[in-house]
């Protein structure tokens, strides 16, 4: 990992065709606070592509949040229908926990993602703060978004991976959704429906741990004017006998037009605490 300043990766012959799927961008922990991160990029063009670099950017787990310039990797010259899987290590940052979910209010939470932020980085760059890492619930795995710019093309990465669920409980997991005034529209795509995934705003609450029966979900799309940066949570009640799932939240940003992907990998048989649960 470079902390150089970063530039634009040069431009590939007019006939190479570099690409890169979501699913092409993994991340995992590699040891004590070493987050592992590996792209394939391909060439499906019909002539050699140039050696040139990636941009490798992060954000806490969300849509449309900023970006932290990350790091630099280079990619090699790619023979048409040619791969090369890339690979980086990143720093996990070791956090303070504000205090349980039952005592955090999200706007706290958000307060401290800002701040962090700000912070000078330490060389390497690190990660953005995983949210769970903040209340006191770290995982085996960093949760954050990924962002890969390479030969004039971005892919993002969203994800939150092998959470431990409750079966026949409510699982609550967050994540944040903005930066400033705009609209959004959301779609919850999962493994059921007797996963029973629903979302809410909770940015107003008094704490993150909310009794999601009394409050009302947000609409499926309809777009929702937000005024700045929301703090959201994913509701789900998996059944008794459930095994390993999956829910993504589809989010567009109505200024754009564009949508992010937030995945949650599910498994009841994870380590670490997981998602908590009301």
């Amino acid at each position: 990992m470079t902390t150089a300043v970063l530039r634009q990766p040069t431009t590939t012959a007019a006939g190479a065709s570099l690409t890169l799927a979501r699913a092409d961008i993994q991340f995992s922990d590699a040891g004590p606070r070493r987050v592992a991160v590996s792209f394939r990029v391909r060439n499906d063009g019909d002539e050699p592509s140039a050696p040139t670099l990636a941009v490798l950017s992060a954000a806490p787990l969300g849509a449309f949040v900023p970006w932290r310039s990350l790091a630099l990797v280079h990619a090699p010259a790619l023979a048409p229908g040619e791969s090369a899987v890339l690979r980086t290590e990143a720093i996990r940052p070791a956090v303070a926990p504000l205090g349980p979910p039952d005592r955090v209010p999200p706007r706290r939470l958000l307060t401290a993602l800002g701040a962090a932020d700000d912070r000078p980085q330490p060389t390497p760059v690190a990660l953005p703060p995983d949210l769970m890492d903040l209340v006191g619930r770290p995982n085996p795995h960093w949760a954050g978004n990924l962002n890969v710019f390479v030969a004039g093309r971005a892919v993002e990465r969203h994800l939150a991976q092998t959470l431990r669920v409750y079966p026949g409980r409510v699982n609550l997991a967050l994540f944040v959704v903005g930066s400033r005034r705009d609209a959004y529209r959301f779609h919850v795509v999962g493994e059921g429906p007797d996963w029973k995934a629903r979302l809410h705003d909770i940015t107003e609450g008094k704490t993150l741990q909310v009794d999601v029966s009394s409050q009302p979900a947000v609409a499926e799309d309809e777009w929702i004017e937000t005024p700045g940066q929301r703090m959201m949570m994913l509701a789900l009640e998996p059944p008794a006998d459930c095994g390993a799932g999956a829910v993504a939240v589809h989010v567009t940003q109505r200024s754009t037009g564009k949508e992010a992907v937030v995945e949650f990998s599910l498994d009841p048989t994870a380590a670490g605490p997981g998602c908590f649960v009301v």
